[in-house]
């Protein structure tokens, strides 16, 4: 079969794509009996506070991860290691959130928060939201306080926020 003969099926990935089924001890995949749930309704606003707080600590997460590192190798960090430390934990929030923005909709703290962008981001949109989340983390949520109809985030992806669906 040519390239050009696929049909739009092939072409497109499901959206669970990375998701495990349950399998049966013989080997054979077992069907849901039930429909997954379709989100309900939009997120609270608690939620968008609790991505903002996420983003900022995964991000010191890998600053601490970093400067523990360090500690444990004989070196010792003084503060001189810390802005680089600091720069490390954003390069890798930044990398992090704009693979994830893409394939998952959402930044590292909008998922821990169990929220999704609604629909894909725009390819052009992905360096103003990953721009926006983090003023966001920075200003530890304040921007979020606008509710889920005037997020930043919303506005910035030009997508509703919408919570994750529960299994």
């Amino acid at each position: 079969m040519r390239r050009d003969e696929d049909s739009p099926d092939q072409r497109e990935f499901p959206r669970n794509w990375d998701v495990l089924n349950d399998s049966a001890g013989n080997g054979e995949v077992l069907e849901d009996i039930a429909p997954r749930s379709e989100p309900k309704g939009r997120p609270p606003t608690i939620n968008l506070l609790a991505a903002s707080w996420a983003d900022a600590v995964v991000s010191l997460g890998v600053c601490t991860a970093a400067l523990f590192g360090l500690n444990t190798t004989g070196y010792n960090p003084s503060l001189t290691a810390f802005p680089w430390a600091l720069a490390l934990g954003a390069a890798w929030w930044v990398t992090a959130a704009a693979i994830l923005v893409v394939i998952r909709q959402g930044t590292p703290g909008m998922l821990l928060a169990g929220i999704v962008f609604g629909d894909r981001v725009a390819p052009r949109r992905l360096v103003m939201v990953i721009a926006v989340a983090a003023v966001c983390a920075l200003l530890l949520g304040l921007p979020c306080l606008l509710g889920v109809r005037r997020s930043p985030l919303a506005l910035a992806a030009a997508s509703e926020l919408e919570s994750v669906p529960v299994s």
